[in-house]
């Protein structure tokens, strides 16, 4: 499982300790980090980037997130860095932990009606364990997905039957998979 773990370079500057810390728990977990940019970022060094380095930046950090399944940010100081990535993750339909120390800093994420989206409130001594019940959450979540190759006529009887149960073909072969679960339970 492939993560990408992110704060803003404010935040890691205020708690680099911590954010050494959950990554390393990441790893710990038995998970694959996309991006190792959150341990060498120093804020200073950021906002002196050029544009070009900037856009290099942004780029990179794109495509870890499109390698990761889940995305975790650390926002214990409001981030707008953060919630445009957050908002990012979600457009992409994956799950994101957001993570802060402090209900505060949260409030945007509120509003947000998503199930894709886990936020959590932590302290130094009970971090690990709500981490790792927050990735398990977020694994439980992630929905895969795989091609289906079937013969004509019994695409017609899924364009005939779908239509008539009123959901699209995934949600009905959804629907017979639960079905046949729930026989053998």
């Amino acid at each position: 499982m492939k993560v990408y773990f992110g704060t803003s370079p404010r935040n890691k500057e205020k708690y680099p300790e911590l954010i050494l810390r959950i990554f390393d728990l990441i790893s710990k977990f038995g998970l694959e980090h996309t991006s190792g940019w959150v341990k060498t970022v120093t804020a200073e060094r950021f906002y002196k980037m050029t544009e070009e380095e900037t856009k290099d930046h942004f780029n990179k950090t794109e495509k870890a997130i499109k390698k990761a399944d889940i995305c975790i940010f650390e926002a214990s100081s409001v981030s707008m860095s953060v919630g445009f990535l957050t908002s990012q993750v979600l457009t992409l339909g994956k799950p994101v932990i957001v993570l802060s120390q402090n209900q505060d800093s949260l409030f945007i994420f509120r509003s947000v009606k998503s199930k894709q989206i886990i936020t959590l409130i932590y302290n130094e001594e009970n971090l690990e364990v709500k981490l790792k019940e927050a990735i398990d959450k977020a694994v439980s979540s992630i929905n895969l997905r795989f091609n289906l190759f079937i013969p004509r006529n019994l695409m017609a009887y899924l364009d005939w039957a779908t239509k008539d149960v009123g959901v699209n073909k995934s949600e009905y072969i959804r629907m017979l998979i639960e079905k046949e679960v729930k026989k053998k339970k």
